[in-house]
């Protein structure tokens, strides 16, 4: 008796499945989140140079051959210090510079505002470090060279930047040559994790303060009272060339010959005559 013949198998169901086309089921990918350290510096730098200069109409300076732009390494890794210079309206100089990391991303902004003879603003001093990743260093400060005037523009700003950032800061101690040179209310101090954002708000505001500070009409000092302020104001700078930390830090990164005459450069006058 013949065996009975097999029973086809039932492909037709996995027919029909393999011919609908495959949808892989993957996860989104999420849009690659942007450094909110580094978007807060380069908020800093934005006000400065919209408020201070593009606002007050001021000239670019050239720096000296290879001061411009230096590149050196911090833990074995590339960075990159810009620097540009501005004169005009009250200003004698006006630097603005900020060190970027080998991937592009912003590790640093300073911004410093030098009066002109006759002037009797401030110094504006904005110094906010984050090499490590996190703000590490905030120096932030409107140095009195005429106490009224101080009084009048300088202190309210700077009340208002230590009532935004509070308690969300760890104080840092003051180096020896700050005490005779910067205010009272300078802050020198480091971020907390996470509060990064808050302070470099706080910067930026101060910056776009001192802008309207520098936009209002100033009545014509007296001589006297003109040269006493600019006497403080050189002071100042020859009390930040002795920055000994400053130079040290400087030179880590571009070497010591380098690291002098940029500081000559900002703090010594080299550059900053009016095209």
């Amino acid at each position: 008796m013949p065996a009975p013949s097999p029973r086809p198998l039932a492909l037709e169901p996995a027919r029909a499945a393999a011919s609908r086309p495959f949808t892989p089921r993957l996860r989104p990918v999420e849009p690659e989140r942007p450094d909110p350290l580094a978007a807060g510096l380069a908020a800093v730098l934005e006000a400065a140079e919209r408020r201070l200069v593009g606002d007050l109409d001021l000239d670019e300076v050239a720096l000296p051959a290879g001061l411009e732009r230096l590149r050196g390494h911090v833990h074995g890794a590339a960075v990159e210090l810009r620097t540009r210079c501005f004169h005009g309206h009250v200003f004698e100089a006006i630097f603005i510079a900020s060190i970027t990391d080998d991937e592009g991303s912003l590790r640093s902004a300073t911004v410093i505002a030098l009066p002109a003879p006759g002037a009797l603003l401030p110094i504006l001093g904005v110094d906010l470090i984050a090499l490590g990743g996190t703000l590490s260093l905030a120096a932030v400060d409107l140095a009195p060279i005429d106490e009224e005037a101080w009084s009048r523009g300088g202190e309210p700003l700077l009340l208002a930047l230590h009532r935004h950032v509070e308690d969300r800061v760890v104080p840092r101690r003051w180096p020896s040559f700050a005490h005779r040179t910067f205010s009272r209310l300078a802050l020198i101090a480091a971020s907390r994790r996470g509060d990064e954002a808050l302070l470099l708000d706080a910067a930026a505001a101060l910056i776009a303060g001192y802008a309207d500070l520098a936009r209002a009409p100033g009545e014509a000092p007296l001589p006297d009272r003109a040269g006493a302020a600019h006497r403080r104001r050189r002071a100042w700078q020859a009390a930040e060339l002795d920055n000994r930390r400053e130079h040290d830090a400087l030179a880590r990164l571009f070497g010591a010959d380098v690291a002098a005459r940029y500081l000559s450069l900002v703090f010594g006058g080299e550059a900053t005559d009016a095209p």
